[in-house]
């Protein structure tokens, strides 16, 4: 197994960090929900507040490029790697299927085949890289929250 070096490896932590956070926002800010589609929704009563999504969010997508920053030094064509590559395509997916095409059933899809990715993700790398698996369990848990809660829009509407 190889070591990873913090201080030698900071610039490309930095880019893997700074590229998921910005084209996360770039994302959220060409989907911004809103409108008269979001207020013709029904939505659960157990959606969190803007800005506890929002710190949720950020505290997420680091733990996200740490992982996958760790496993890019290790092998970047790895499966896992892979693997990581796909959860993000996924993530940046979601809010366009859902708020632009407007279609809870289909972004539904998108995030249960995110979740289907993060859970295979965490078990490969349980063995060769705990932390990484470890740094996702957080962010499948808010995955699995986020499903629960467009599979109740998607049955209240």
């Amino acid at each position: 197994m190889t070591a990873i070096s913090l201080r030698r490896e900071w610039p490309l932590l930095l880019l893997f960090t700074g590229g998921i956070i910005g084209i996360g926002l770039v994302v959220g800010l060409l989907t911004e929900p809103g409108g008269e589609y979001i207020a013709s929704l029904k939505i659960p009563d157990l959606i969190p507040p803007q800005w506890l999504s929002t710190l949720t969010w950020l505290l997420l997508c680091i733990a996200f490029a740490l992982a996958g920053w760790r496993n890019w030094l290790r092998n970047s064509s790895s499966l896992e790697t892979r693997l990581w590559l796909s959860t993000l395509i996924l993530s940046w997916w979601y809010s366009p299927v859902f708020y632009v095409i407007r279609s809870p059933l289909l972004a539904l899809a998108v995030i249960l085949l995110m979740a289907a990715v993060m859970i295979a993700f965490i078990v490969r790398c349980w063995s060769r890289d705990r932390i990484s698996a470890m740094l996702f369990i957080p962010r499948l848990l808010w995955v699995g929250y986020a499903a629960a809660m467009t599979a109740a829009i998607v049955s209240m509407n």
